[in-house]
């Protein structure tokens, strides 16, 4: 196997182990859920304040409808830009990391009741957050989809968005911290795993156009992806 295709898919690989660590960390191990308890306390908003209420509609924009109306729209930029198979990899970086993280959040739904965050308490099935889930794996959709050229935009851009959906989550009180890196983890793994085939089903041809004749050059070999 190449190492162009190799290195991403073992980056998936220990997305997945590390989520795996994490969720026994954030379900067992004392200091973990302390931190969990006391990060959200000193996060926390009051109910009904305006802080709260823009946090809410930050977090809205990570519903199912925003969603899907972010996914057409970075699609549509794939497909502008002849950029076929990573608007397909888009497609499914978004529908494997959120089927995974509904999966994973039925899975391993358990109370994780902490005493120093008092009556305020995210659900039991909390793990992975499912609204950073759909935050991070659009970010890392964008950044697949978008030519090299505006690629740094799209990772600043979609930094930034899942930056303040994971924020808003953990300041409404609907996730622990840990429940946001275990979104990320789950939509890196994800984000690396249609690299890795992007690499692995890369046409030999794609991108090879031969020279003039009138050049006298030989046609190049394909330009390799730099996803």
């Amino acid at each position: 196997m190449a190492e162009r295709v190799k290195a991403p898919l073992l980056a998936a690989c220990a997305c997945a182990v590390a989520l795996g660590l994490l969720a026994i960390a954030a379900y067992s191990v004392g200091p973990v859920e302390s931190f969990d308890a006391k990060t959200l306390v000193h996060l926390s908003l009051a109910i009904g304040s305006r802080p709260y209420e823009l946090a809410e509609s930050v977090a809205y924009l990570a519903d199912p409808a925003p969603l899907l109306a972010m996914l057409l729209a970075v699609c549509a930029l794939a497909l502008a830009c002849g950029r076929r198979r990573e608007a397909l990899a888009a497609v499914v970086v978004v529908a494997g990391a959120n089927v995974t993280t509904q999966l994973l959040k039925g899975l391993l739904a358990h109370p994780r009741y902490q005493p120093y965050a008092g009556y305020h308490q995210p659900w039991s099935n909390a793990f992975p957050s499912g609204h950073m889930t759909a935050a991070a794996s659009i970010a890392v959709a964008l950044a697949i989809a978008a030519p090299r050229g505006a690629r740094p935009l799209a990772i600043a851009a979609g930094f930034a968005f899942a930056g303040a959906v994971g924020l808003a989550v953990v300041a409404l009180e609907w996730h622990y911290p840990s429940d946001v890196v275990g979104a990320i983890l789950v939509a890196a793994g994800w984000g690396f795993a249609a690299l890795a085939g992007l690499r692995a089903f890369e046409g030999p041809g794609r991108d090879r156009s031969p020279a003039p004749l009138s050049s006298g050059a030989a046609p190049g070999p394909a330009p390799s992806y730099r996803g």
